[in-house]
């Protein structure tokens, strides 16, 4: 039963680590390399509807249906970069920093 357990905060911590430095792998459809915005882990659709130009987003007509919420990689591979992780490892720094306690002396 221990050996289940651990095995699971195995996998825990591996999601964790993907969760946070992974980039999404792109679809191709007819030469366009994209990503669906609606495939993206919760976080990262989150920071990308908040700082994301929405003239970016693009609609693709595959097998007679239509994807309204796709992105070119090349742009998600820019913001991913520039904005997401910078955001996130920002936060990192953020949580971890303590900043000291300062007292003052009077007479």
């Amino acid at each position: 039963m221990q050996k289940s357990g651990y095995n699971g905060v195995v996998q825990l911590i591996k999601c964790f680590k993907l969760g946070n430095n992974m980039r999404v792998p792109s679809e191709i459809y007819k030469g366009i390399e994209y990503i669906r915005i609606s495939a993206l882990p919760a976080d990262q659709k989150d920071h990308l509807y908040k700082s994301l130009n929405h003239k970016l987003i693009i609609n693709i007509l595959k097998d007679e249906s239509l994807l309204n919420d796709c992105l070119q990689y090349q742009h998600y591979i820019t913001w991913y970069e520039n904005v997401y992780k910078t955001t996130v490892e920002g936060k990192s720094i953020e949580v971890s920093a303590k900043s000291p306690v300062l007292t003052l002396a009077f007479k």
